[in-house]
């Protein structure tokens, strides 16, 4: 169980997350809702080991290498789509051979062979929620996954998603496409 409390975070001088109290059990899916600047991505950093907090702890979080982040903006390596997932899985001890199936996961076999660089906003965060889906993480954090997905984006992400084992973290302003059981308002 991932245990936060009494979390502060301040960055140059502005207070960028208050949280009081925050308990994930393994295997959850949370989803972290609400308005820009409450502080959803810094949590999401704090839970990923990306960022310290001010004042108070988290505790039980995986051990290094077992969290992946995918953050709102998402960075592809050089190279193709299928290069990108085939690294991940390389890094973890995995096929590189896998990638193609876990891209089909996500609906993007299409551009397994396109240069990341000449990918539209869409077509990124698949093959980025793909990598991160592919090492199977114990815990597995996105920030605004849907951002820049069509009706058929957000409908590959929901599926391959469903299939996912770990615990699960969704930062999103509302939880209209995320569809979790579970909702932790910030900022309210």
């Amino acid at each position: 169980m991932i245990r936060a409390r009494d979390l502060v975070v301040r960055l140059g001088g502005v207070t960028a997350l208050e949280l009081r109290s925050l308990d994930i059990e393994a295997g959850e899916r949370v989803a972290i809702c609400g308005p820009n600047g409450c502080g959803k991505t810094t949590l999401m950093r704090v839970l990923a080991g990306l960022q310290a907090p001010t004042a108070g702890a988290v505790e039980g979080l995986p051990p290094p290498g077992r969290t992946v982040l995918v953050h709102q903006r998402p960075y592809l390596f050089r190279g193709t789509s299928r290069d990108n997932v085939a690294y991940a899985l390389r890094l973890h001890g995995r096929p590189a051979g896998e990638a193609d199936a876990w891209l089909a996961r996500l609906g993007a076999t299409a551009i397994a062979d396109r240069r990341a660089q000449a990918l539209s906003g869409g077509e990124r965060r698949r093959v980025v929620i793909a990598r991160a889906l592919a090492v199977e993480p114990e815990l597995l954090l996105l920030d605004e996954p849907y951002a820049a997905l069509d009706e058929e984006g957000i409908a590959a992400v929901n599926g391959a998603l469903e299939g996912f084992a770990g615990t699960l973290v969704v930062a999103a302003p509302d939880t209209s496409l995320a569809r979790l059981p579970r909702v932790v308002r910030l900022g309210t």
